[in-house]
């Protein structure tokens, strides 16, 4: 590695990696036989072997990638045996696991149960429709590539939504999924060991969900002030800091405890309807938290127009300069 923002840059794309393509792989296979009813009880060890299998052809193609990345080497040539490639290995991590990534984190976040079970399964499987036709939308752009025609172009709004609504199953919720199936295939979720996954699933759900929120800033920021990067100062790192760990506490913490509390300050709470005052306590939280996230974006942003309006107050000042000495542009929290 070149630098130490190398060496972070690989842990972070190649730890995503793992989690969902080789843990998702096998997570998806596993999750996807249930969703269809493949799996049951008689075959319950076939598709454990298949899953596994799965699992390890994809932790084979993990240490590949991790091969080309340390040689910088680039395989986005549009040929047949790359559309094999690419799509064979699309077709298990996103239609299969679009719907497994239903499947499974619905059972993680205890949704999913006798009760429910048919529920989720259809919704399961119209996602795998969903994320079927997508696929075979991609193909028919790659083909396209091979024949050296570009793709319409699309507004970029509308990328936006297209590639946030599919990460949002296939990385948030299939993170979560993934570890929550494949501890499953690896005989290391158990009644005894249930809950410990439980919580390992959602962990991770909740880094993906945040990892998500960052692409999201990245994403808009490229598309609002392209060739602009953002740099953020230290006593606004402080200031971010001290604002949004006390909103974190008080509006996020504080709206979910607010239902809650005030469910039993009003006897509306009591043993019979605990469970569902708990969920509506969370979906409170979970949108206060998403209100939090937007305030969060909405900060960046404020920093980002200040360095700009820095910027260009400098390069006009330095313009009205004839002859004094200027001869560069001092630092500003941001230039382009």
């Amino acid at each position: 590695m070149d630098s130490p923002k190398d060496t972070i840059r690989f842990a972070q794309i190649f730890s995503a990696r793992l989690v969902l393509e080789v843990f998702g792989g096998g997570g998806a296979i596993w999750g996807f036989s249930e969703v269809i009813t493949f799996r049951n009880p008689d075959t319950q060890e076939t598709w454990r072997f298949n899953a596994q299998l799965a699992g390890a052809i994809f932790f084979i193609r993990w240490l590949l990638q991790i091969s080309d990345y340390m040689k910088k080497q680039c395989r986005d040539e549009a040929s047949t045996t790359r559309l094999f490639q690419i799509f064979a290995a699309r077709l298990v991590l996103e239609v299969f696991g679009g719907a497994g990534a239903i499947w499974g984190f619905s059972e993680a976040l205890t949704l999913r149960n006798h009760e429910t079970q048919e529920f989720w399964r259809h919704n399961a499987i119209i996602v795998g429709v969903i994320f079927f036709t997508r696929y075979c939308m991609q193909i028919g752009d790659f083909l396209k590539r091979m024949k050296g025609e570009e793709p319409e172009a699309i507004d970029p709004w509308v990328r936006f939504y297209q590639i946030f609504s599919a990460k949002l199953v296939l990385e948030v919720f299939g993170g979560a999924g993934a570890i929550w199936g494949f501890s499953e295939v690896l005989t290391l979720r158990n009644p005894l060991t249930q809950e410990l996954w439980r919580f390992n699933a959602l962990t991770m759900g909740f880094i993906m969900f945040i990892r998500y929120l960052l692409q999201m800033k990245d994403y808009v920021i490229s598309v609002k002030y392209p060739d602009t990067v953002l740099v953020i100062s230290q006593a606004q790192w402080i200031r971010l800091v001290q604002t949004f760990s006390a909103k974190l506490v008080l509006e996020v913490f504080g709206g979910g405890g607010a239902i809650w509390g005030f469910s039993e300050v009003l006897t509306l709470r009591r043993p019979e309807t605990q469970e569902f005052w708990r969920f509506n306590a969370s979906v409170a939280g979970f949108v206060f938290f998403i209100r939090y996230s937007m305030q969060i974006f909405d900060a960046l942003i404020d920093i980002l127009e200040e360095g700009k309006k820095e910027g260009h107050r400098l390069h006009k000042e330095i313009s009205l300069v004839e002859d004094g000495g200027y001869n560069s542009i001092e630092s500003t929290p941001l230039m382009p």
